[in-house]
C-alpha cells in the first residue's frame, strides 16, 4: 500500500496558530466584558439590623434592574444602634452612580419563594449623587410569613362564603308581623 504524506509548512502552522489564539482571546475578553468584570465599579455601604440569607455575590438592583453585586456582609464596627448591626458593602457599576442620589433608599428583598435575598435600591431624584464609599439609607421591609399567607387565605375564604351565602332577606321579611292600620 502506498503512503500519502502531507506536508504543511511551518509558516502556515504559525499563521493558523496565531489566528486561533486571536479568536480565542477575543472570545474570552468579550465574555469578561459582558460579565461586567472589566467595567469600572464603586462601592456603597448600608447598615441593616439583620442580613439573613444575604450572600456575598447577591444581586444589587436599581428599580429592579441589575446594577451590581454585594461584595461584603460583615458585623458593623462600633455599632451603637441595634438597627445598624450589619454592614453590607455594595459594588455597583460606575455608570449608575448619577442615578443613586441622597434621597435614594435601599431594601433587602427576597428574590423569589425559594431564592435568597437581593438589595433593591429605589432611585432618587433630589440631591447630589452618593460618593464612592458613602452610605445609602435603608427602608425596613416586612417579610411575608406563612402565618400572614394563611391569614389572608382565611379572610379570602370568609369573604367568598359571605358572597355565595348571603343572609336570606325574603324569609325574614315574611315572618315579620304586619302592622295594623286603622
Amino acid at each position: 500500500m502506498a503512503e500519502i504524506n502531507i506536508r504543511i509548512s511551518d509558516r502556515v502552522l504559525k499563521v493558523v496558530g496565531t489566528l486561533l489564539t486571536v479568536v480565542f482571546l477575543l472570545w474570552f475578553f468579550s465574555h469578561l466584558w459582558e460579565s461586567g468584570v472589566l467595567r469600572a465599579k464603586y462601592q456603597l455601604r448600608l447598615f441593616v439590623p439583620a442580613a439573613q440569607d444575604l450572600q456575598v455575590g447577591a444581586a444589587v438592583k436599581l428599580d429592579g434592574l441589575p446594577v451590581g453585586t454585594v461584595s461584603a456582609v460583615e458585623l458593623a464596627p462600633n455599632a451603637a444602634d441595634s438597627n445598624l448591626r450589619i454592614e453590607v458593602v455594595l459594588r455597583i457599576d460606575k455608570r449608575f452612580q448619577n442615578l443613586i442620589r441622597e434621597d435614594s433608599s435601599a431594601a433587602l428583598m427576597t428574590e423569589s419563594l425559594l431564592g435568597g435575598k437581593v438589595v433593591n435600591i429605589r432611585r432618587g431624584f433630589a440631591g447630589l449623587p452618593i460618593n464612592a464609599g458613602g452610605e445609602i439609607r435603608v427602608l425596613p421591609v416586612k417579610e411575608a410569613t406563612l402565618t400572614d399567607f394563611l391569614d389572608v387565605l382565611g379572610k379570602k375564604v370568609g369573604c367568598q362564603n359571605e358572597v355565595s351565602n348571603p343572609p336570606d332577606t325574603k324569609s325574614s321579611a315574611s315572618t315579620k308581623p304586619a302592622s295594623a292600620t286603622h
